[in-house]
């Protein structure tokens, strides 16, 4: 089985390269995917995928800052850099089953301002 860290930490540095085939093999085909500050929920592996490609770019820069796991969870702080909006911070939390990520929950916080 996969290490649910090493699953994040894979799935952001493949989202930072804009990498999706890498994505594939470590979201879960039933994955779940929740961002409650704007109250989106996506379901599917497939859909999150599509979520991810078709957000308006750029992004900035993703960096994976550290990821603390434990058994079939993770979490991830990152830092986005030079995006759209400024600079965000982003508390990633996931659950992984069958050796794939299959929920997870994003958090964004702006550096500076409300981020609006």
């Amino acid at each position: 089985m996969a290490d649910a860290g090493m699953l994040v930490r894979s799935l952001y540095e493949a989202y930072q390269r804009r990498d999706w085939d890498a994505c594939v093999p470590l979201i879960h085909p039933e994955a779940t995917y929740d961002l409650p500050r704007t109250d989106e929920h996506v379901d599917g592996g497939a859909a999150i995928l599509d979520y991810q490609r078709a957000y308006p770019e750029p992004w900035g820069e993703l960096a994976v800052l550290r990821v603390v796991a434990e058994g079939d969870e993770a979490a991830a702080e990152i830092a986005v850099t030079g995006g759209q909006g400024g600079d965000w911070r982003l508390a990633a939390f996931w659950t992984a089953r069958d050796g794939r990520l299959h929920h997870g929950v994003e958090y964004w916080t702006p550096l500076v301002g409300d981020g609006d």
